[in-house]
């Protein structure tokens, strides 16, 4: 049995994992948009997505022996008394601190191909008795769609490189580290959006609908405050999820220019 996107074969399974097909398939296929990888990530508590195409980023993690005796660090003056400075999402833009300046994406073709097979492999290796064959199954499918559609960068370079690029790391050390400000999901911000903002996400979905049938995926990041106040005036950071891996992408921020609805 397989499965083709944009013409070309995706997958091919056996009679053994023909029961995960369906999943796959509706992902790439039946949604409107491209797959949302940082819904899956944030359900587990771990970031993950490729650095310059060859590094894996996570956030730190240990597995403890349980008969092995550990010792809290001790905690000295100097770390006490460390206060961070409170910053706006506009203050955290302006001062570029989630771009990723030495970002690159690897198009070169043996490796987009390579890495194709590499996870077709991957998702023949999945059995549906496994209890995170859904989730594994998804993100596979949202890496294979990315990466075919990086074998058309070269047509849409122009346009995406005009946004600086940034990763699920960066973002969780963000929002730990200034732990008034959180990422969630745009669609509670968009009444607000200045149309500055709107005019960014219509060109962006266009490019991406162009490049492969599918709407991007936005999320803000903003005070935590404002995700449960809507007689303010927000202060958001836009992002989107890169169609061509599991990155992002700061499409700008806005403050004063964001819309109080009850001023209209």
């Amino acid at each position: 049995m397989k499965i083709k996107l944009f013409g070309k074969e995706l997958f091919e399974f056996n009679k053994v994992n023909d029961m995960i097909m369906p999943s796959a398939h509706n992902v790439i296929r039946d949604s409107k948009y491209l797959p949302d990888f940082y819904r899956n990530i944030s359900n587990r508590g771990m970031g993950v997505e490729w650095i310059n195409d060859s590094v894996a980023e996570t956030n730190s993690y240990t597995v403890l022996d349980s008969s092995v005796k550990t010792t809290k660090p001790k905690k000295n003056k100097e770390t006490e008394q460390k206060t961070v400075k409170k910053l706006t999402p506009k203050d955290v833009y302006s001062l570029q601190l989630l771009n990723n300046k030495s970002f690159t994406i690897n198009v070169d073709e043996d490796y987009v191909n390579k890495q194709v097979e590499d996870f077709k492999d991957k998702l023949s290796l999945l059995k549906s008795e496994e209890y995170d064959m859904q989730r594994g199954t998804d993100q596979i499918a949202s890496v294979l769609t990315r990466m075919e559609n990086r074998k058309k960068y070269a047509n849409f370079k122009t346009f995406f490189e005009q946004y600086p690029y940034t990763t699920t790391a960066k973002i969780n050390e963000l929002v730990k580290e200034h732990n008034y400000l959180d990422i969630g999901q745009v669609a509670q911000f968009l009444a607000d959006m200045p149309s500055e903002a709107v005019n960014i996400m219509k060109e962006y979905n266009k490019q991406t609908m162009d490049l492969c049938g599918k709407q991007a995926v936005y999320y803000i990041i903003a005070d935590k405050e404002d995700f449960k106040e809507t007689e303010k005036r927000r202060d958001p950071i836009l992002l989107v999820q890169s169609p061509f891996g599991h990155f992002w992408q700061i499409c700008g921020a806005w403050s004063d220019e964001m819309v109080l609805i009850e001023e209209l």
